[in-house]
């Protein structure tokens, strides 16, 4: 499996909703399976609790406030 992390400050406000989202080309990511993590003080990885949008050139990855996360594939 593969991953790519980003930084809360990748994160995009969306003015409109107040949440912030991350878009990801799928080429990036295999078209396979998205899982989403978020990242601990202590450098471990957890569930975190955000909405995936998969369309068919990009996944969107939308969240109330922004934290570091990994996106395994």
């Amino acid at each position: 499996m593969q991953f790519i992390d980003f930084n809360k400050e990748h994160f995009t406000r969306d003015e409109e909703t107040g949440g912030y989202f991350i878009e990801i080309p799928k080429d990036e990511v295999d078209f396979g399976d998205i899982k989403v993590q978020e990242k601990k003080e202590d450098g471990t990885y957890t569930a975190t609790d955000c909405e995936l949008i998969d369309e068919t050139t990009r996944i969107t990855i939308k969240m109330e406030t922004p934290v570091d996360v990994r996106v395994s594939f």
